[in-house]
């Protein structure tokens, strides 16, 4: 036992923070060889080995010390300072000139007071011009800068922290499919949030005004989209600008107060204060309050925060006990964005025209009814940039070998275009071979069809009729890669055989030809053996034989080091969020009779 905390001793005096993922480890050298620094050189290591060592000893030195004259010109703020220096202090830390344990007391004694209903909805007030205004710049198209944006998406949040009353938790769960299914009920917007994602029931329900939900769609379709990373697959509606989900609503909630130089409140005591003043009114109202308030995952509570009806009442019975006047209503039309005359530049043009491949531009008369100049000048800009788009598309079409002139032409007048597009003979000669790794040996691809974790697409329930459905939470470019049909393969004898078992329906069977061949992706079976939980988005994609949005595209990819013959879905057209998606069952309808199972243009 001596020997064993002799061990233990040494090891912890050696422990050092990697300065590239800031983890304490006992041997750093071996850590870095093996995880964050795996491809460097032995120099380069060697290096990085140095620079921690003279970071821990700087901190040993000179980090762990802090004088409270420091702390209190960084937080002038009395209360958050004390706050600060206690869980400094907590953490192991020494803080020099700290005022006694007799004036901490009497401090903290005195900043333990319960919000009003007046101090929870002063944020609200108090940013909302802000917000407005942010508001509608981003419906014009104007320039919003990426502070402007986080404040967009903290406002948010205090909306449904300060006036719908959802503790951060939940805002935290709340995941872009959650969006997509909300429901519209008597003037209000319901969405049930789900503590996870394999959970049936939701532990939390709200109903937004239409105003409210025409914010946060603009968030969902301008502001989010642009925080999507592709290397960090996240579901989350709130995203922070780094791509990941947004991990402490009430960090945001602290950091929006000290923006406008609010006291910082905390949620739980604006739920308490609203239970409190709810005292005021009948049993039945008390209880319908505390259902709304309190998160369940099953019971009659559960049930009864499942009935859009409930939920809308308790909502509008949360506003009038909250004092929310009809100045505070964003339904009401006096609130509605008015933000002076719109900027008539460049970016306010292409909001009310945008660029498209097949698109045609505005005539004179149209752009002067939209208050624009008579001159051509954003009209030449928008043919120009029509141009780049064009010409950037016929690049990207011939990836593998160099287009002849014919086969350009034949693209172009495949496209349909007349006018303002290149020559095919500039194609030819702007041709160069493929930058980027072929779609077999993408690595995003690969992990997305091995894990299943395809970014920017929700499961949505279109009713009764239609049943579910896939739909788009991100823009995708014509000829992306958005999604696998994913299954295990089989002979196409099998996948027939087991139409017969569903009475000659196709059911989720994918038949293909791969060579001579006759294969068959079966989705029918559900859950495949290799996602036991998952419901892989791909079976979910709608058929339509008029608007198909989606391709299939045979591939042959190395996947958990063995090769798979994989079906992937690439876009037809440029698609925009909350796009259904879609692809023509038509040919493959007619393999499931086992006609036509010579599939060639799963291979174009």
């Amino acid at each position: 036992m001596a020997e064993q905390s002799k061990k233990r001793s040494v090891a912890d005096r050696n422990i050092t923070y990697c300065l590239r993922c800031y983890k304490p480890q006992d041997n750093l050298p071996v850590h870095l060889a093996r995880g964050c620094m795996k491809t460097s050189t032995p120099d380069e290591r060697a290096e990085e080995l140095q620079k921690a060592k003279v970071s821990n000893r700087e901190w040993i030195r000179k980090g762990r010390t802090w004088d409270y004259d420091q702390l209190c010109e960084i937080l002038p703020d009395r209360p958050s300072r004390l706050s600060m220096m206690k869980e400094l202090l907590q953490r192991g830390f020494f803080i020099k000139n700290q005022p006694d344990d007799s004036e901490l007391a009497t401090t903290t004694s005195t900043t333990v007071i319960a919000p009003s209903t007046k101090d929870w909805q002063k944020i609200l007030k108090v940013a909302k011009a802000d917000f407005l205004q942010i508001y509608g710049n981003l419906q014009r198209g104007s320039k919003v800068s990426s502070a402007e944006k986080t404040l967009y998406r903290y406002y948010c949040e205090a909306i449904l922290v300060f006036r719908h009353h959802q503790c951060p938790g939940a805002l935290e769960g709340l995941t872009d499919a959650e969006w997509v299914n909300r429901r519209q009920h008597s003037g209000r917007v319901v969405i049930g949030i789900s503590s996870h994602v394999t959970s049936t029931k939701q532990t939390a329900t709200f109903a937004l005004t239409n105003r409210e939900e025409a914010w946060f769609q603009l968030y969902f379709q301008k502001i989010r989209p642009e925080n999507i990373r592709p290397e960090k697959v996240s579901n989350s509606f709130f995203l922070s600008s780094t791509g990941e989900a947004v991990h402490s609503v009430s960090q945001d909630m602290d950091r929006l107060h000290e923006m406008y130089k609010l006291p910082v409140l905390r949620s739980r005591d604006v739920r308490k204060a609203i239970e409190a003043t709810a005292q005021m009114l009948s049993a039945d109202n008390q209880e319908a309050i505390r259902q709304y308030l309190t998160h369940s995952t099953g019971g009659a509570q559960q049930d009864r925060m499942q009935q859009p009806q409930f939920v809308v009442d308790t909502a509008v019975l949360l506003d009038s006990l909250a004092g929310f006047t009809s100045d505070d209503d964003p339904d009401t039309p006096g609130t509605s964005v008015e933000c002076g005359p719109p900027s008539k530049d460049f970016s306010a043009f292409l909001a009310r025209f945008p660029v498209s491949l097949g698109g045609q531009p505005p005539n004179k008369k149209q752009r002067v009814n939209e208050g624009f100049a008579e001159d051509r000048v954003f009209y030449d800009r928008w043919r120009s940039t029509q141009y780049a788009k064009r010409e950037e598309y016929l690049l990207s079409q011939f990836t593998h070998r160099k287009p002849s002139a014919v086969k350009v032409a034949g693209l172009i007048a495949k496209e349909g275009w007349r006018a303002n597009h290149p020559r095919p003979e500039d194609i030819e000669r702007l041709w160069r071979p493929a930058r980027r790794v072929t779609i077999e040996t993408d690595e995003t691809i690969i992990k997305n069809v091995s894990q299943q974790t395809w970014a920017g697409l929700a499961i949505k329930n279109f009713g009764p009729q239609q049943g579910l459905g896939v739909v788009a939470t991100q823009p995708f470019s014509k000829g992306d890669i958005v999604c696998d049909y994913h299954g295990k393969v089989i002979t196409a004898a099998a996948g027939r055989a087991m139409m017969q078992d569903m009475h000659n329906e196709p059911g989720y069977l994918f038949f293909f030809k791969s060579g001579s061949r006759d294969m068959c992706i079966d989705a029918q079976t559900f859950p495949c053996d290799c996602h036991p939980v998952t419901d892989t988005i791909g079976r979910r994609i709608n058929h339509s034989s008029k608007g198909p949005n989606l391709k299939p595209l045979h591939c042959v990819l190395k996947v958990d080091g063995e090769d798979r013959h994989v079906i992937l879905f690439r876009a037809l057209q440029d698609i925009t969020v909350d796009t259904q998606l879609k692809f023509d069952y038509g040919v493959s309808r007619k393999s499931f009779r086992g006609e036509g199972l010579d599939l060639e243009w799963l291979d174009e």
